[in-house]
């Protein structure tokens, strides 16, 4: 948006604007008197060569020229800034004053601000104002300076400075339905946002469609928020695109690509969209654009010789004539390609290219012979296709290229040109403008100008006549070539200027620009943003510069200020759909970690001690269904945790069979001979089972094995203990166990002789880290093994991982409850953590009352049995079941579970974390099977590895967050009642 980039749009009169380098500080000779600031320096005295004065007429003459010439410098300066002053006080057109600063405000400030530097203020140092360049001079855009790699990257919540706090998540602002990742990226630009004083503004939708009575019937986002609700709820078999033009506040893509990150979590992805050919600057980022060769001959709208009668509202045409021009694309997840083109007489070809082998070649000659039109081709890309590249032959016009995954999804097009207003996108050929909006099928455009209309305005180079007519155009057209779709405007953003002392200060014409925007929109039919209001009002820009979110032109925000911007406007479009919405789950589902500051008080200050070089041990129990018994999430975690801790040792071990889930844990199991591998589900209740619900059961003869930590680096120092856990049946022989390849000594028999099957843990000490426990059935005698556990004898945590494929709650609590709690207190847990409700919401008519009453009570036993241990409850994951047309819908008892589980960890004293939420909340499942890599899982239950992966990360990043806030003792999220 940088008015230094905008070429003059009316020759002759108003001039482009480039900033120049900066200049080093002038340094005066000892003997000049300082000049104050403001006032330019002088050329200096003439060299040494001689002297250009005429030769004095009489010695007074001669001493008069001797006295004006050693002073010349001082009434230089004097008469310079008595000039400049007098004009800019003078009444004379705006545009002719040196200091048009003057007229605004107290004179006597104004005066201070320009002579004293600002440093004897107290200020920062600033460099040299931008200079103006004579009209009609060329100018090449350039894009605003890039901020420092990775700035924009976000930063860890436990590592935010103690000026960006950890802020709780506000209901009703728009975050409710972000993943656990991107929500922890949008609560720390709500910190930012409070500490500048940005404003969440809401949406004008004004009204596009009017009864008629005069009501409204349709408002300004309706086909949008319909669009959305058709995603939403899987009746929708295209994309939802969005056309977003705008100046160079687009260009960057830091505000824009944080809305379409955040659109395509919460609706799905339908690809990249619009990419231009290569960059169509010689700086910025490439994130819109292929990356091109050298060759290509660029034009653009903005330029003083724009390509007329060519370009639509893509703004750019690039042109290939002087020998062959490639570019190619980063084409990962994409299945649909689509060139935009000039078709033309005698016009060359492009060829089309996946991963290096040829796929197509499009000609690009139009049917007429005389006149030219916007063309476009589409062309399938193989599944798996890494990268899309375009050679052309001959003389060949590109525009652009769409890659879209060719699902339902959010598709986000920009177009930003450097020094763009709608004067600017006016250019535009009509009929190029509307077959290019046509072909994308837009379900909204937005409108992102304003900001070099203003700096125009400021320099008294338009009227606001001007600039209201433009708008007013560009609205209609939009309106008039894509009526079925939604247009939204934004206002342009504050924006500051410097005196010729270098002081910033505010820039006006945005607001008045902002207001006709408004109005224009209102009248138009399309929804309105007030970016200038969101952003902070006058003298947010001065505000931005100081906390170093703005560059130093003061009108580019850094890609910090961007994101914010982005999260603002992202926020305001969430809160629109929201309103027209109506929830699929009619139940409250809350991200992050709830209670934890009262919950989970005991583990947090254990840690904390562990953290501080405390030898301690934190043990942690997970019990629950498929989720758990995976181990790709509580492998995950593991990892997290330990590497932070400490790692005390892999924990439990179900007996079973082989399972490739457990080979990224270095951990093995083996069965040989005859062996039954039961669990607790459709059994009897009241059966006696291991921790996960499994027992397996050899037949004479037959052997089970099981490795942990197989092939990992040999410390032969670190001690430790293995424990088995089997089950004794009364008149069965004990079986043969070899710990490490060493036969282990037969047990002693009981003082009593068994009567009943009774739980039995063996433990063996062993040293190392690689360790194998071997159980072998004695002839003519069953073995009935139940799992391993390993603990080394170092401080750090163990997490045991108890899950049962298909379980829920209702399992666990008819298993034989001495024989669970008896085990259970053995691994010594610190927390309990208990995930089930996701096959609970495959019940159908599920009793809310006995599954609060049931799993309450179930948590209080578990939880006295193990000497109070701290407990956690994890809700389900979105569960989705496909209706009778195919359709994805929600599970029968989601609703029942997502309003219990909240209650039963309030009534039982636990923190709750809803994984839903952190997926992203409705129909998140729906999103995460349709994302690249795919993290759901096809029959709509289950996460693939990715997703749990990606899950645990959440989980974990939302644990640790409350415990930095438990050291510093601050409160954590609440549960709100359903």
């Amino acid at each position: 948006m940088a008015a230094h980039h905008t070429v003059s749009a009316f020759p002759g009169k108003r001039a482009a604007v480039t900033k120049p380098a900066p200049r080093q500080p002038l340094r005066l000779p000892p003997s000049r008197p300082p000049r104050p600031a403001g006032c330019p320096p002088d050329d200096g005295a003439a060299g040494s060569g001689g002297s250009f004065d005429p030769p004095p007429k009489s010695q007074s003459h001669a001493a008069l020229l001797d006295f004006l010439k050693a002073r010349s410098t001082g009434l230089t300066l004097l008469l310079t800034c008595a000039l400049t002053l007098g004009l800019s006080l003078a009444p004379i057109p705006e545009a002719w004053r040196p200091l048009p600063s003057l007229q605004r405000g107290p004179l006597q400030e104004k005066l201070v601000a320009l002579a004293v530097p600002a440093r004897f203020l107290g200020g920062q140092p600033v460099p040299a104002p931008e200079t103006e360049v004579a009209a009609g001079q060329p100018t090449k855009p350039t894009a605003p300076p890039e901020d420092e790699a990775g700035e924009d990257a976000g930063t860890d919540v436990a590592a935010l400075p103690p000026d960006q706090p950890v802020v709780p998540t506000v209901p009703g602002i728009g975050l409710e339905e972000l993943s656990a990742p991107s929500l922890a990226r949008a609560v720390e630009l709500e910190a930012l946002r409070e500490k500048m004083s940005a404003q969440h503004v809401d949406i004008e939708l004004n009204c596009r469609k009017a009864r008629a009575d005069g009501t409204c019937e349709e408002d300004g986002l309706a086909p949008f928020h319909k669009a959305l609700g058709e995603l939403r709820a899987d009746t929708r078999r295209t994309p939802v695109r969005v056309v977003h033009l705008g100046d160079s506040l687009v260009a960057s893509d830091y505000i824009t690509d944080v809305v379409r990150d955040r659109l395509q979590e919460r609706f799905g992805s339908g690809g990249k969209g619009f990419l231009f050919i290569t960059r169509p600057a010689s700086a910025g980022r490439w994130t819109r654009s292929g990356r091109g060769s050298d060759g290509w001959t660029i034009e653009r709208l903005v330029d003083t010789k724009w390509p007329r009668d060519r370009v639509g509202w893509t703004g750019v045409a690039f042109t290939a004539a002087g020998g062959s021009q490639n570019t190619k694309y980063d084409a990962e997840g994409a299945r649909v390609a689509e060139l935009f083109f000039l078709a033309q007489p005698s016009s060359g070809s492009v060829q089309l290219s996946v991963d290096g082998r040829p796929l197509q070649r499009i000609q690009t000659r139009g049917f007429s012979k005389t006149k030219s039109e916007a063309a476009f081709a589409r062309v399938n890309l193989p599944e798996g296709a890494k990268t899309l590249t375009l050679t052309t032959s001959g003389r060949v016009e590109l525009h652009g290229v769409t890659l879209e995954t060719g699902t339902p999804g959010v598709i986000y097009d920009t177009v930003g040109l450097l020094g763009g207003m709608a004067e600017v996108y006016l250019r535009a050929q009509p009929a190029a403008f509307r077959a290019q909006l046509r072909q994308r099928k837009p379900s909204m455009v937005v409108l992102m100008v304003g900001g070099n209309e203003a700096f125009f305005y400021s320099r008294e180079r338009t009227t606001l006549e001007e600039v209201r007519a433009q708008m007013k155009e560009l609205v209609s057209r939009v309106r008039a070539n894509v009526p079925d779709a939604a247009c939204l405007v934004m206002s342009p953003i504050d924006a500051g200027v410097r005196t010729m002392g270098g002081e910033p200060v505010p820039r006006r014409g945005s607001k008045e620009v902002s207001d006709i925007f408004r109005e224009e929109a209102r009248l138009g039919g399309c929804a309105f943003w007030d970016a200038y209001n969101a952003m902070g009002g006058e003298g947010a820009a001065l505000r931005w510069l100081e906390a170093g979110l703005m560059l130093e032109d003061l009108v580019h925000p850094r890609a910090k200020g961007s994101d914010l911007l982005g999260h603002l406007f992202d926020l305001a479009l969430q809160r629109s759909f929201a309103k027209a919405h109506t929830p699929l789950v009619p139940v409250a589902d809350a991200p992050g970690l709830q209670d934890a500051d009262l919950a989970l008080t005991r583990t947090f200050d254990k840690l904390r001690r562990r953290e501080s070089g405390e030898a301690l041990r934190v043990g942690i129990a997970q019990l629950g269904a498929s989720h758990t018994a995976s181990h790709y999430f509580t492998d995950a975690v593991r990892d997290v945790l330990s590497q932070r801790f400490g790692d005390a040792g892999r924990g439990f071990i179900a007996a079973g069979k082989s399972s490739p889930r457990l080979d990224k844990a270095r951990v093995a199991r083996e069965l040989t001979g005859e062996w039954k591998v039961e669990d607790a589900l459709d059994s009897t209740p009241g059966g006696v089972w291991g921790l996960t619900g499994i027992r397996v059961v050899g037949a004479p003869g037959s052997k089970l094995r099981i490795q942990f930590c197989k092939g990992c680096p040999e410390e032969k120092s670190r001690t430790g203990r293995l424990d088995l856990y089997a089950l004794d049946v009364p008149d069965v022989a004990s079986p043969d166990i070899r710990v490490d390849g060493e036969d282990i000594p037969p047990d002693a028999p009981p003082p009593e002789p068994l009567t009943t099957p009774t739980v039995r843990i063996r433990s063996f000490p062993v040293t190392g880290t690689s360790h194998e426990v071997e159980v072998a059935a004695a002839p003519n005698s069953r073995v009935t093994v139940l799992g391993a556990a390993l603990e080394y004898d170092t401080p750090g945590v163990v997490l045991d991982a108890l899950g049962l494929p298909g379980s829920t709650s209702f399992t666990l609590r008819d298993m034989d409850a001495a024989a669970v709690d008896a085990q259970l207190a053995s691994r010594r847990p610190d927390l309990l953590v208990f995930w089930y409700g996701t096959n609970e919401a495959n019940l159908v008519g599920l009793d809310a009352q006995g599954l609060s009453g049931d799993y309450t009570a179930l948590i209080s036993r578990l939880r006295k049995a193990t000497g109070n241990a701290e407990c956690l409850v994890l809700g389900p994951t979105d569960r989705l079941a496909k209706d009778a047309s195919g359709h994805w819908t929600e599970a029968p008892s989601l609703a029942t579970v997502l309003g219990t589980l909240p209650r039963v960890a309030r009534d039982a004293g636990c923190a709750y974390w809803s994984p839903r939420a952190a997926m992203g909340g409705e129909r998140a499942m729906l999103r995460w099977q349709r994302s690249r890599p795919v993290y759901g899982h096809a029959d709509g239950v289950h996460l693939t590895p990715e997703g749990y992966e990606r899950l645990a990360a959440s989980f974990a990043r939302d644990f640790l967050s409350a415990y930095e806030a438990r050291k510093k003792g601050e409160p954590t999220a609440r549960m709100e009642g359903n």
